[in-house]
């Protein structure tokens, strides 16, 4: 309350500093016949301060925070002559979309043509390349408002960043290692103004592009390219904030930027109400990045995080089964409290022969919860359970990963050696009540209860040690060629070796505990597998592929003292592997993928000793499972046209999974004649998915308008069993979503629809359909008004059909109204009304093998919040 004191008795003294930075200059730069001039670089010196600024395509520029009464304006590009202006600000004299005309510069050569044009998207080889300067930055913006603009991508509800279905997994900018490489700690940190170019990158990471053998899956990477100059820095901010519905919070990170090095600290305290529950968080961070040398780099990141968590959700489940269908409805408290620490190290060395990468991390993780829930069961039985556990559990971990590559004599031959292991142990001890009541089948009435108390603890220890071996030889000796052709041999070997203990304890009559031999076990599983491949890889400038096959033997052995022994299964699998990048034109690319994999059962689906945590639903695993094999492919395709900035993207994706680990829900009647689900595991074949992904946009009026469409279709079959008996999903989903934003300096408006359709048909109910629709419609706005205010409006509508649960139609409503202040506009003033008409809930399904399982939660998502920000900044001084 002090700091929030502080801030404001702060803004209410920073009148004067308003007053002194009041003066902006705004304009358009052109030549002499008229014409935008994109990219100028623009100075204005005012006594002691210098501002800089680039115009956009459209040539516009503007600078704000003159605190002078004169300053020179200095406008450069190349080809045309400098321009200076002496700037007087007299009272109510305003430099407003004044146009200033350079002319061309005689002195350059006539046989060099300087062309100007501004290409929103450009499609290379694995990367999607955007253009800043065609997108409306503002001042002040962050990076997260230019990506919002970009076509193809969207943010989820959680935050993240998502590129045609995928999220971005890490951050670089200007190709390096920034920070903590987190998208989502960043991209709301950085100004938007001082990037020329984002990108999204197929990354199949560092080693892959030192040898230039691309191997296994791609991850999404956003490289972020500055403008010239901009590439370091200092930059941080502090944030407090308090409001209704018990959310204050005080948020604060600074971090110095320089060419070699890179220091950033944070710290956060916030209280938030969602509808992931009511959250208390503590967090706090230090990273280090140096760079040694020209070859090598070296970091240490360290971060503690605390989080209180208070859930109250009801879940409703429908389970079929060849004897009747069951209906759950499960309404359950949830309060947690998690403790984590985290701890890294990595040191990199790129040079021109070699390449080397160690690291080291541990995690540290403490966690406590209380779990009260109030079950009723309908259908084919008829059953209430009352729950409460108590649960402590202490799970550290270790890991470590080491990477080596050398370019041998002969120009690309290449050798790798890699290893990686893990070290990790689980405790857990649960104290748990329960209380079932039994009801008569034939009348429904109340027939008896039962109540139990049970002490269990878990003790599970998880090692897993991956090596692997990769020689490159070339075949071609025209080693001035663009074109590469080389015979890649890969060995792999993966060992995860898996140690459980678990002892459950009851109450005697006596009051005193007892061991419960049939709850308890000691067991232990491992799993072995190989890969020994052979591919052919060819690259040229726009084209790049590698073709291959792999063996891939595998061992599961499964020990368990009682009853069955060891059990030992082994298989073997061949699979083809195939990655394609095509850069048809300077328009198009494609990328085509295809790799296999095997996969061993978890512990769960293992372990033959019953897990009773749920008596409505007693887990038993099956140590005869074998390991399961997934073949995965994918293509997709980009185009753009230069002209007129439309961009078409599109990805079809599709897997086969053999031996799949799948349910079995048994119902069998208990000691008391009423009946329960015990769950257990078998293999199973059949399961397969195919979905498609797209996205057009094509921008209108010098990209002020810009209209997207995008979609997703999908068809899939999974399998599970109940009572051994086959039960096949055939699943179908389908959205379309329609999207129009309007971008200018003093408003944007961003409008759009969508349309989600959802169906399930199972084999065993094949007339009973399980569809679920969702239209939504949004509207958001920015005005920014007079006296540096901003004013912002979004409004949301959802209709909800289908869902088990009771479901309402809410109507979302947020505003908020905001200041800035200090010079250069670095505090915010923000005030934020959510959910106005309080109609805020969140549905989700989830479908599970037979179940199918609709959630509701019912947070109070309204409320007032007042917030003052101060961002601190300073790049390329």
């Amino acid at each position: 309350m002090r700091i929030l004191l502080f801030l404001l008795f702060n803004l209410l003294c920073s009148g004067y500093a308003i007053a002194q930075a009041t003066n902006k200059v705004s304009g358009t730069v052109k030549d002499s016949v008229n014409r935008a001039i994109p990219g100028s670089s623009i100075r204005i010196v005012s006594g002691k301060d210098t501002l800089h600024a680039v115009t956009d395509f459209r040539g516009k520029f503007s600078i704000s925070g003159i605190s002078g009464p004169r300053a020179q304006l200095n406008i450069k590009s190349m080809g045309y002559v400098p321009l200076d202006v002496e700037l007087e600000f007299k009272p109510g004299q305003k430099y407003n979309n004044v146009p200033y005309f350079l002319q061309k510069d005689k002195n350059t050569l006539k046989e060099v043509v300087i062309t100007t044009q501004v290409i929103p998207v450009r499609v290379l080889k694995d990367t999607i390349e955007y253009n800043a300067a065609a997108f409306l930055v503002r001042e002040n913006d962050r990076v997260d408002e230019l990506l919002k603009q970009l076509p193809g991508l969207r943010f989820d509800r959680d935050g993240r960043l998502i590129s045609m279905g995928q999220p971005t997994t890490k951050l670089r900018v200007n190709g390096e290692d920034f920070f903590t490489n987190s998208v989502k700690d960043f991209i709301n940190q950085l100004p938007a103004d001082i990037i020329a170019k984002v990108q999204i990158i197929n990354d199949y990471g560092d080693e892959s592009s030192f040898t230039g053998n691309k191997s296994g899956e791609s991850q999404k990477m956003l490289n972020l390219v500055t403008k010239p100059g901009r590439g370091k820095g200092n930059f941080g901010n502090t944030a407090v904030y308090t409001g209704t519905n018990e959310r204050y919070g005080l948020q604060t990170n600074g971090n110095l930027w320089r060419e070699k090095k890179q220091v950033g600290l944070k710290g956060n305290i916030n209280s938030t109400n969602n509808p992931a529950g009511i959250n208390r968080n503590i967090s706090t961070g230090m990273n280090y990045r140096d760079k040694l040398s020209d070859a090598v780099t070296a970091s240490l990141a360290y971060s503690y995080d605390n989080n209180k968590n208070e859930n109250h959700q009801l879940d409703y489940t429908e389970t079929l089964n060849p004897s009747g269908s069951l209906y759950t409805l499960n309404d359950y408290n949830r309060n947690t409290n998690t403790s984590k620490h985290n701890l890294s190290w990595n040191l990199q060395s790129i040079g021109k022969t070699s390449y080397i990468q160690a690291s080291v991390s541990g995690n540290f993780l403490n966690t406590n919860s209380d779990y009260q829930a109030s079950s009723e069961q309908t259908g084919v039985n008829k059953q209430d359970l009352r729950n409460t556990i108590i649960t402590d559990q202490y799970t550290p971990e270790f890991a470590g990963n080491f990477a080596f590559s050398h370019r041998l004599k002969k120009p690309g031959r290449t050798l790798s050696v890699g290893l990686s292991a893990k070290n990790g142990i689980s405790q857990q001890d649960d104290n748990m009540d329960n209380l079932i009541r039994y009801y008569n089948p034939r009348t429904g009435l109340f027939a008896k209860d039962s109540l139990l108390n049970r002490l269990m603890d878990t003790k599970n220890r998880l090692r897993s040690v991956s090596g692997t071996l990769r020689f490159s030889e070339p075949l071609s000796n025209d080693h001035d060629s663009l074109v590469s052709k080389n015979l890649d041999i890969v060995y792999t070997y993966d060992l995860e070796d898996n140690a459980n203990n678990l002892l459950t304890r009851v109450k005697n009559a006596f009051g005193r505990n007892r061991i419960v031999d049939s709850l308890s076990s000691t067991y232990t599983s491992r799993f072995g597998a190989h890969l020994l491949g052979v591919n052919f890889r060819y690259g040229a400038e726009d084209l790049s592929y590698n073709f291959g096959i792999s063996a891939q033997p595998n061992v599961l052995t499964v020990i368990n003292k009682r009853p069955y022994g060891t059990i030992r299964h082994a298989g073997f699998n061949i699979t083809p592997v195939a990655n394609v990048s095509y850069n048809i034109s300077e328009r198009t690319s494609l990328t085509f993928l295809y790799n296999g994999n095997s996969s061993a059962p978890n512990l769960a689906q293992l372990q033959p000793v019953p897990n009773t945590r749920n008596l409505q639903n007693v887990i038993v695993g099956n140590p005869n499972l074998k390991s399961t094999f997934h073949q995965t492919a994918s293509l997709s395709f980009q185009n753009s046209n230069l002209e007129t900035g439309r961009v078409l993207m599109f990805a079809l994706n599709g897997g086969v999974v053999q031996n799949q680990v799948v349910s079995n829900v048994i119902l069998r009647r208990d000691t008391l004649n009423g009946l329960k689900q015990e769950t257990t595991f078998l293999n199973a074949n059949g399961a397969y998915n195919v979905d498609g992904i797209y996205s057009w946009s094509q921008p209108f009026a010098d990209n002020v308008i810009n209209l997207e469409v995008r979609g997703t279709v999908g068809f899939g079959n999974t399998v599970s069993y109940s009572n051994f008996v086959l039960n096949e999903n055939k699943g179908f989903n389908f959205s379309q979503a329609v999207l129009l934003r309007m971008s200018k300096k003093a408003l944007s408006i961003t409008g759009d629809a969508s349309y989600n359709y959802n169906s399930n048909r199972y084999s065993l109910g094949y007339s009973n359909l399980k569809n679920i629709q969702v239209y939504e419609f949004n509207l958001s706005m920015k005005a920014t008004l007079p006296q540096r205010v901003i004013l912002g409006f979004d409004a949301l509508k959802r209709i909800n059909i289908g869902y088990s649960i009771a479901s309402s139609n809410p109507t979302i409503i947020n505003m908020s109204l905001e200041k800035s202040f200090l010079r250069r506009e670095r505090g915010t003033f923000k005030i934020q009304a959510y959910d106005i008409l309080n109609q805020g809930n969140y549905f989700i399904r989830n479908v599970s093998d037979n179940s199918i399982i609709d959630s509701k939660n019912n947070q109070n998502t309204r409320y007032l919040q007042v917030s003052i920000n101060i961002n601190l900044q300073q790049f390329g001084g």
